[in-house]
């Protein structure tokens, strides 16, 4: 029988099922469910704490205590890819492709060719466990119920997987290519913290898939499942210091739940979605990048003229993809930038009216009535709370 063991390696990979389910939750509750590209990267997370957590359990030894639970993880293999890709999709575009659950297809008939495995009893997962970590250790007597792999796709899954997962970091590239390409920059040279976020994000998830494929085609004595583990959990780490650090990056304004039984009264709208998407980009580059929301007197034509385009046409991709109009957007990034200022030590010295001149209001009052809305408090009780923690 094999005894429990418990390594650097082994605490280092619980520390990050602990993280990954925390983050996960913490990404589908509180307002920024409402972030469809949120729900994404929330998803990614909880499938890292079911596919760590296998890991770890195997890894110690402690998976002879929950047998059943071997391989569980294992049709995740084809979440990973899908799950990255809508993510960033939604991230660049603001929207959601089309049948966007067509991705996951392969993810449910793989669930269900996996019944043939989970339905073995105890023994028999034992045996595979031994075979795959300890095949020095003699075999148990058990009984095959079914061919747990009638069509032989579970004795080359690895190599299935890492093609399939290849098509979509190649789908990923694309995608950022084509985001470049529109703005007139380069991958490695991206001015918005958001897209160097969504770059770095992309470029971890990249070497883990390539010491997977190492591992799969080069390493054969060992399988080496932990190293991928403690790579996964300093991913899951480096999205944690940036949730906390820079928590702006998973706020709206970007693609939100629209709001259910509301007439879409831009029906008869001549723009198309490569037209939406190419303005709002515009938008954010304007307000994250530009920050012209600081202009007390900036107005909707003016802000029309800066994209090249209509009052009208500003309106409804605000409206279709932020949920928001134009003066809610001005708010919403002279509140998050009053906040950084608020919370920021080496700026105590600046009055509440100096910090609403900043960030674009001309009276106090329109800027406490904006922030109250937005943040829930005054700014007063804002500052006082976060200099305090």
């Amino acid at each position: 029988m094999i005894s429990p063991r418990l390594d650097v390696f082994a605490v280092l990979i619980f520390l990050g099922v602990i993280q990954a389910l925390f983050m996960g939750l913490l990404l589908i509750g509180g307002a920024s469910r409402q972030a469809i590209p949120n729900r994404f990267l929330a998803s990614y997370l909880i499938i890292n704490t079911a596919t760590l957590l296998e890991i770890f359990l195997c890894y110690s030894g402690y998976i002879i205590y929950t047998l059943h639970y071997y391989d569980a993880s294992e049709p995740f293999n084809f979440a990973y890819g899908p799950i990255l890709f809508l993510y960033i999709y939604t991230f660049l575009r603001q929207k959601l492709p089309k049948h966007w659950w067509l991705h996951f297809i392969p993810l449910g008939v793989y669930l269900l060719y996996a019944l043939f495995f989970f339905i073995q009893s105890a023994g028999y997962k034992y045996n595979a466990f031994l075979s795959a970590y300890h095949p020095e250790i003699p075999h148990i007597a058990a009984q095959e119920l079914l061919s747990e792999d009638p069509l032989g796709i579970k004795k080359h899954i690895n190599l299935i997987s890492i093609i399939f997962n290849g098509v979509y970091y190649g789908l990923v590239l694309k995608q950022f290519r084509m985001h470049t390409n529109q703005q007139q920059t380069s991958f490695w040279k991206l001015s918005s913290p958001k897209l160097r976020w969504l770059r770095n994000v992309f470029l971890l998830s990249l070497l883990n898939y390539i010491h997977w494929v190492y591992r799969t085609f080069f390493v054969y004595q060992d399988l080496q499942d932990y190293t991928s583990a403690a790579m996964n959990t300093a991913v899951i780490y480096y999205i944690s210091f940036t949730l906390f650090q820079h928590p702006d990056i998973f706020r709206q304004p970007f693609l939100a739940l629209p709001e259910k039984n509301k007439a879409n009264k831009y029906s008869k709208s001549s723009l198309s979605d490569v037209d939406k998407t190419a303005i709002l980009q515009k938008l954010l580059h304007l307000m994250e990048t530009e920050k012209i929301y600081r202009d007390n007197l900036l107005s909707l034509p003016q802000l029309a003229k800066m994209v090249n385009t209509s009052s009208h046409n500003i309106s409804q991709v605000l409206n279709e993809r932020l949920q928001k109009n134009f003066f809610g957007l001005l708010a919403y990034y002279r509140v998050e930038e009053a906040k950084q200022v608020l919370a920021d030590p080496t700026q105590q010295n600046l009055t509440i009216e100096q910090i609403a001149e900043t960030v674009g209001y001309n009276s106090k009052s329109a800027f406490n009535n904006a922030f109250k809305k937005l943040a829930g408090e005054t700014p007063s009780a804002y500052r006082k709370r976060s200099l305090q923690k």
